[in-house]
């Protein structure tokens, strides 16, 4: 008589000779039940009437195929060699069903190259088929699998038999999570209760079972602190279904106490665990263990478990004084803030780099130079969302024109896991220059008046500083005169502008004869500045003895005049003319020395400008 070797019944036949529903663990934390006396999911007698028409395939049949190849083929024990030719056959064949083992829940499941129900159920027989050729074409032995040798006394049907598919048998001890346990949420910094139910689907007690969750310092892997060095826990023993208790009765539950980290991303994460037992031949066997948590993470995070990059930015800043003078020292004050609400910052430091003005290698300067003689700040450490201020004294070049003036603020940090990041921010700085107003020494022409005649005041205004006037003008502010006041226009640094007025007579001078002219301008924000200039001028009361007579006198019946009379009136006229004349003369000599003194002034400041160049 011929031996031959059985590999056994399919998975789904001997869980049904053993229990009256038996349960397969299907990827995303579902379970799929085969009814007892059948394969799931059957067809009714009318449905087998209409196999020529194909029915459109469901998640549900896609989940059902997966369980049912894995159960297959974890009823083949196979060798390790065997284990990862079958996992390269389990592959292809979820490729076909539609299934993505790289995803969790419903998520895993897409669209499937079978096109009907009918094409899918055809597609897990081949691949089981193409996992008993991986079996067959190994080195001949049992592998670890439970194969028993049947005499088959009729060698009439030996033929026959041989080209029969031989199924496999149910394995004595077969490991999986039980139960279908609600996916536990695990908040970002908060504690979480991680429970395991285990049971054991095979047929014979397992015990000794060291259950050890697989740790990793990478969030995306392992999303907890570590705490402990050990997070084993031991399970006595698991009983099998030959006991006849059921699945919940058989089931043993083991519990975790996790702190979450503060850096996860949201999402769903797997978390794995590695099971050492001793089967009922007492050799130690593995397997592995999965379970799902719902992460709700930090903002900020991505569900890889990476952090957005940190940003640090100047949010605003303080000079004091409040108004930047060239020439004078000031300290600045920057206002920084953490942008991050995933992580803080470390290690922080920032270098302070002022515009630079010149236009060659050889004439080229920083506006602002630090007075310590270092521009470099270092700050240890920044929290999340959190802002601090740092402090550093500048002195403005003393030529600075008026303007604003950049400054760079290069910065250089770590976050919480030693990133490195560098970023540069800038702030706009506005200088001032004081302006210088001066005048030249006023003529007034004459320097006595009496009420209701003219004098001439005539002077130049200087810009002896280095920012430009704007809207020059010369008022005169008296109670004796009226009058005097001039717009003069806009002055560059270095200029000059003349002014010549005209003042009346008002009311006789009771002091010392003071009068007082003011000369106001604008700077280019529009700020208005006076400077007061003092000129003498006397006015006096109006008489008109000298030239004035009775009307007596006008009448020549009436009037007597003698020749002496006659010579004084004569020689009162003569003596007025060559007073007006002289005045006449004086006020053209003045206003051409003026001229002349003008030109002159304007040509040494010229002169002055080209020295400084």
């Amino acid at each position: 008589m011929k031996m031959r070797m059985v590999k056994g019944m399919v998975a789904a036949l001997c869980l049904t000779m053993l229990a009256p529903a038996a349960a397969v663990s299907v990827p995303g934390g579902e379970m799929v039940v085969l009814a007892s006396g059948t394969q799931a999911p059957t067809t009714s007698e009318n449905d087998k009437k209409e196999d020529s028409k194909e029915t459109a395939i469901t998640m549900q049949d896609q989940k059902y195929a997966v369980a049912t190849l894995n159960a297959y083929k974890i009823s083949l024990r196979p060798s390790a060699e065997q284990a990862i030719e079958l996992e390269k056959k389990l592959k292809e064949a979820y490729e076909a069903i539609g299934y993505d083992n790289s995803k969790s829940g419903d998520d895993a499941y897409g669209s499937s190259k079978c096109g009907s129900k009918q094409e899918l159920d055809a597609t897990v027989e081949n691949y089981k088929k193409d996992m008993d050729e991986i079996m067959k074409k190994s080195s001949g032995s049992n592998n670890g699998g439970d194969n028993v040798i049947i005499e088959d006394v009729d060698d009439e049907e030996e033929d026959d038999d041989d080209n029969e598919e031989d199924p496999p048998v149910t394995p004595d001890h077969f490991l999986m999570v039980g139960g279908s346990w609600v996916t536990p949420v695990a908040n970002a910094g908060q504690t979480i209760s991680v429970v395991l139910p285990v049971v054991n689907m095979g047929k014979t007690m397992v015990t000794d079972a060291v259950v050890t969750p697989v740790l990793s310092t990478d969030t995306s892997a392992w999303p907890f602190e570590i705490t402990s060095s050990n997070y084993s826990q031991t399970i006595p023993d698991l009983p099998g279904t030959d006991t006849g208790m059921t699945d919940m009765d058989r089931r043993r539950e083991l519990t975790w106490e996790l702190k979450t980290r503060s850096d996860i991303g949201s999402g769903y994460q797997k978390l794995s665990f590695e099971v050492r037992y001793r089967d009922s031949d007492g050799e130690s066997q593995t397997a592995t263990l999965d379970t799902f948590v719902q992460l709700k993470g930090t903002a900020g995070v991505g569900a890889d478990g990476k952090s957005s990059v940190p940003r640090v930015i100047v949010t605003g800043f303080e000079t004091n004084p409040e108004n930047v003078h060239a020439g004078e020292s000031f300290m600045l004050t920057l206002h920084l803030k953490n942008t991050s609400t995933a992580t803080s910052v470390n290690n922080m430091v920032f270098e302070i780099e002022a515009a630079v003005e010149g236009k060659d290698e050889d004439t080229t300067y920083a506006a602002f130079l630090p007075t310590a003689g270092s521009s470099t700040i270092f700050v240890d450490r920044m929290e999340k969302n959190g802002a601090k201020d740092i402090q550093i004294e500048l002195e403005a070049k003393a030529d600075l024109t008026q303007k604003p003036y950049a400054v760079n603020v290069n910065m250089s940090y770590e976050d919480e896991h030693v990133n490195a990041y560098t970023s540069t921010s800038s702030v706009s700085i506005p200088v001032k220059q004081e302006a210088r107003v001066d005048i030249s020494a006023p003529e007034v022409m004459p320097g006595s008046i009496s009420v209701g005649s003219e004098a001439n005041i005539m002077f130049n205004i200087y810009n002896m500083g280095k920012t430009k006037l704007y809207n020059v003008q010369v008022k005169t502010q008296s109670d004796t005169v009226s009058g005097g006041d001039a717009f003069v226009g806009n002055l560059d640094p270095g200029a000059t502008g003349a002014v010549d007025v005209y003042v009346t007579g008002q009311s006789p001078t009771m002091d010392d004869g003071t009068v007082k002219v003011q000369i106001t301008y604008e700077d280019e924000t529009g700020a208005s500045t006076a400077v007061d200039k003092e000129i003498s001028l006397f006015v006096s009361e109006a008489s008109m003895d000298d030239f004035m007579t009775d009307d007596s006198m006008m009448d020549g019946s009436d009037m007597e005049i003698e020749d002496g009379q006659t010579s004084k009136y004569i020689v009162a006229l003569v003596v007025v003319v060559i007073l007006v004349a002289g005045a006449l003369a004086g006020v053209i000599y003045m206003k051409t020395k003026k001229k002349k003194e003008q030109m002159s002034l304007e040509e040494d400041l010229l002169d002055s400008d080209d020295d400084t160049e």
